[in-house]
């Protein structure tokens, strides 16, 4: 590095990495914010991987990683924990734990990415605190540390200092709200772009999509029916059309759809037709009043009540962070 690169302000951000990390909570975020740096990001981010133990990482899906030795000086702007199977081995290492601590407190912000959380909850950092994790570990997370809020819908929260986030690639999400904090939405949205990601979603969107969630619990008896609603979802789906497509009477259908998916019928309709606008909000130019209609959701108060239902947000919101 010259002598004129080392006097360029940088954003150094670290990621503390350990034996059974994820791998996309390690490469989203470096990726997102080294792209950051690409479309004009000033002052840029220094992204550097490091870790408690000298030695490659090896991530949870067996490829390893050569991490930067520990800083021992200076301040760090964002601290990153990354989430993982390893994070129960790593939570429970107090020579880790010292570490995470004493970077913390060199940290003008801290981020946890999935099950990052259950290390800076180790700690307490996250006591009194709303947090968010990987759908599939806030129930866990909550018992573990009663202590704390454990909110299992948002993609990331941010209390103070210190923000958590759901899982997988919500560790992108978190990166590009940190960029337009740090910058700008317009530089967020460039890097969004960048790298196809198809919407820059809001922190309140919920962290997966309830359709898809309908369609995992449908079971044999309405999945062809719930697939023959998505396929026509402006047809009028009264309760007595649907019971007669499944062959049973209104009764007998409302019962028994219910205990298959947890939902009504008419609340499952409702799911499969906010999927559908969605993603012509994303990917087309259409007006409102179009897609409520060519949804069957009828109108653009019911369009943006039914979307605000499902999602955390409405079609204005969905579209304008495209």
């Amino acid at each position: 590095m010259s002598k004129i690169e080392q006097k360029v302000p940088t954003r150094t951000v670290i990621i503390l990495a350990y034996d059974g990390a994820q791998l996309i909570d390690i490469a989203g975020p470096t990726q997102t914010l080294t792209t950051a740096n690409d479309e004009g990001a000033a002052p840029p981010y220094a992204v550097r991987l490091v870790a408690v133990c000298d030695g490659p990482i090896r991530t949870a899906s067996g490829v390893k990683l050569i991490a930067d030795p520990l800083p021992r000086a200076g301040s760090i702007d964002t601290l990153l924990v990354p989430g993982g199977p390893g994070v129960h081995i790593f939570r429970k290492d107090r020579r880790a734990l010292a570490t995470l601590q004493r970077l913390c407190a060199r940290s003008r912000r801290i981020c946890a990415v999935c099950t990052g959380a259950f290390a800076l909850a180790e700690i307490g950092l996250l006591d009194k605190c709303r947090v968010v994790t990987h759908w599939r570990s806030c129930a866990q997370l909550a018992e573990e540390f009663p202590e704390i809020c454990v909110d299992p819908e948002p993609l990331f929260i941010q209390a103070g200092k210190v923000w958590t986030t759901a899982g997988v690639t919500a560790g992108i999400d978190l990166s590009l709200a940190l960029i337009e904090q740090d910058h700008s939405a317009a530089l967020a949205t460039s890097v969004a772009r960048r790298l196809v990601v198809y919407l820059k979603r809001p922190g309140g969107q919920r962290q997966y999509s309830e359709p898809l969630e309908l369609q995992r619990a449908a079971s044999a008896p309405y999945d062809r029916l719930m697939q023959k609603v998505a396929s026509q979802p402006s047809a009028a789906w009264r309760i007595e059309t649907l019971a007669a497509s499944a062959g049973q009477t209104t009764r007998t259908f409302h019962r028994k759809f219910a205990a298959a998916t947890g939902v009504t019928p008419a609340e499952a309709v409702e799911r499969l037709r906010c999927e559908l606008a969605r993603s012509l909000l994303q990917t087309t130019r259409l007006q409102l009043a179009q897609i409520a209609v060519k949804t069957g959701l009828g109108s653009e108060s019911r369009l943006h009540r039914s979307l605000k239902r499902q999602f955390g947000v409405g079609p204005r919101d969905l579209r304008e962070r495209f």
